[in-house]
């Protein structure tokens, strides 16, 4: 396994209601080599971002908190942590994309920002304001509002994905979140949890192979070696994620992958092909929750800041245009060509697998799969028909 201390954070701030958590207590004690600093006084997670900037960067820059690029704050704040409580409710529907099939996931973000750092990543427009690290310490309160909503509708299948504003695994030796949420969802017979990863850290899921109950599918956003190479900094290796992905399978999770964003690249069918059969050397389809795949896409507001953050990289200057969402997208016959080799190559594997389009155009859906999902039924029932399972032997 990879070296983890390159991506921990050098300062941590500890706000005065978060003092007593057992989170906050997990991540002090295995952090001894960060600063830790306690706030009580402060108005807002937004003005104790600035004081920080302003007390830690403006004598390193030799400039005012205004005055420091955006770009430049971004990446610093990627080695400072804020331990909070959050405020307001914890679920939300994932926000999807406007004129394309969404796959109806909740969502509930354990904290905000992540220290791997993907080139094409949004948060680097979403946080580009509040641009530290942040974990919510009132876990408890989390549970019991996710208790609520399953027991509230004990006819409606939750799939509930953690990976939204954090990488769901990259800081579980920290926090042992896991610990708490993995044996919680096993409780109940109709929700799902998805933790969703870059990294490689699964030994706590590990050791919870006899409480999942079967209730938790552990995935990976996997892409082509030379995209993961070149700009998905910090992460672990393809065959890092592979290897962890066999372990817990091993453990008795079902897994799932991401194949996003398909990159368009010289030599790009070659790299997909060679990937999808290691994956699946490794990986028996019967283990497989769900497969997603999706191409390039981001805020067009994203790409200056992938422009002065990684200069070397080439996605920002592909055959790309504004798309209904808002959103640069490769130009159709592109998408639809790196979308229809790789959902394809899947199918060889197994035409049972269980795979959909995220963020992808019903026109995508009629070209590629030969008919869009009915208000995402198809999709709904790729969830349902895979997680209401026996736990594997």
């Amino acid at each position: 396994m990879r070296s983890r201390e390159f991506f921990k954070p050098n300062l941590v701030i500890v706000a005065g209601d978060s003092k007593e958590d057992s989170l906050t207590k997990n991540v002090i004690s295995r952090l001894p080599n960060a600063t830790i600093e306690y706030v009580d006084d402060f108005k807002s997670i937004g003005e104790l971002e600035k004081n920080i900037f302003t007390k830690y960067l403006s004598t390193k820059y030799q400039a005012s908190y205004d005055d420091i690029p955006t770009d430049i704050k971004f990446s610093e704040g990627k080695r400072v942590l804020i331990l909070t409580r959050h405020k307001g409710n914890w679920i939300k529907s994932c926000p999807g994309t406007s004129s394309h099939v969404c796959c109806n996931l909740f969502t509930v973000d354990p904290g905000e920002g992540c220290p791997l750092d993907c080139t094409y990543c949004y948060l680097q427009s979403y946080l580009k304001a509040n641009p530290t690290l942040k974990l919510y310490s009132n876990t408890s309160d989390l549970l019991h509002e996710l208790s609520e909503k399953f027991t509230s509708e004990p006819g409606r299948l939750f799939r509930v994905g953690t990976g939204e504003l954090i990488d769901s695994l990259v800081w579980d030796d920290l926090t042992d979140f896991s610990k708490e949420i993995v044996p919680f969802f096993a409780k109940f017979p109709n929700a799902v949890l998805e933790l969703k990863s870059k990294d490689d850290y699964v030994a706590n899921l590990v050791d919870l192979k006899d409480e999942h109950n079967g209730k938790t599918v552990v995935s990976w956003s996997i892409n082509a070696p030379s995209v993961s190479g070149k700009d998905e900094k910090s992460t672990a290796s393809v065959d890092e994620r592979i290897a962890a992905a066999k372990k817990v399978v091993e453990a008795g999770y079902r897994v799932g992958f991401h194949f996003d964003p398909l990159v368009y690249f010289e030599g790009w069918e070659e790299e997909y092909s060679e990937l999808i059969e290691r994956v699946f050397s490794q990986i028996s389809p019967e283990n497989v929750a769900w497969v997603s795949i999706s191409s390039l896409r981001y805020q067009g507001n994203l790409q200056e800041m992938m422009m002065k953050r990684f200069p070397d990289s080439l996605l920002p200057y592909g055959e790309q245009f504004m798309a209904k969402d808002s959103k640069l997208r490769y130009i159709q016959p592109i998408r639809f060509k790196l979308v229809r080799f790789v959902w394809n190559k899947l199918k060889e594997v197994s035409d049972t697998l269980p795979v959909y389009m995220c963020m992808e155009s019903s026109a995508a859906w009629k070209e590629i799969a030969g008919g869009s999902p009915v208000a995402g039924d198809e999709i709904k029932e790729i969830f349902s028909r895979r997680v209401i399972l026996p736990v594997l032997n």
